[in-house]
């Protein structure tokens, strides 16, 4: 069975989410479970993370996620009915290469971390993603190479986006509550 380009592409959203859950269903337990060892361990790089992931709220974080998710659809949608992908294949290799950042942390901590598991569903769809792109000539390399740091450059600047939102979020939820 060959596979249709466009399916892979309207089925980064839904890899992007089933990612996205893990670390949200995980990510207040884990850090809460995993404080003292992630203080003893790395004393400076902790007291950074908890200081600004320890009040985040589940809901909040859920807030983060969903802007990206919207964000991630929009420039779906719109690479489709323009038939222009290069903004896509950006956002896909950010998303991409941010999971071996995830490969790291694993490794790095050697025990579970938030979005571990599907780090390893999402590496096997972006794997191949991109081995198809490259044999069906859909991108050159300069272009996967190009708008890979494009795409580093977009996610990391929405991740603080996003962040701030759910930060935002956070704060005004206790006024409407």
């Amino acid at each position: 069975m060959e596979f249709d380009f466009l399916f892979i592409i309207w089925v980064f959203p839904i890899i992007f989410m089933i990612h996205e859950f893990e670390e949200i269903i995980f990510f207040k337990h884990w850090i809460n479970k995993n404080k003292t060892f992630l203080s003893v361990k790395y004393p400076k790089i902790s007291k950074q993370f908890f200081s600004h992931f320890e009040n985040l709220s589940t809901s909040a974080f859920t807030i983060a996620v969903a802007e990206e998710f919207i964000l991630l659809s929009v420039i779906t949608i719109v690479s489709v009915l323009f038939d222009t992908y290069f903004l896509w294949l950006g956002v896909f290799m950010g998303f991409f290469l941010h999971l071996f950042v995830h490969l790291i942390q694993f490794i790095v901590l050697k025990r579970y971390i938030p979005a571990i598991y599907t780090t390893f569903i999402s590496l096997i769809y972006c794997t191949f993603s991109l081995n198809f792109f490259i044999k069906k000539n859909i991108f050159q390399t300069e272009e996967i190479l190009l708008w890979s740091i494009i795409g580093v450059v977009i996610v990391a600047a929405n991740l603080i986006i996003a962040h701030k939102l759910a930060f935002w979020f956070d704060k005004r939820r206790k006024d409407w509550i």
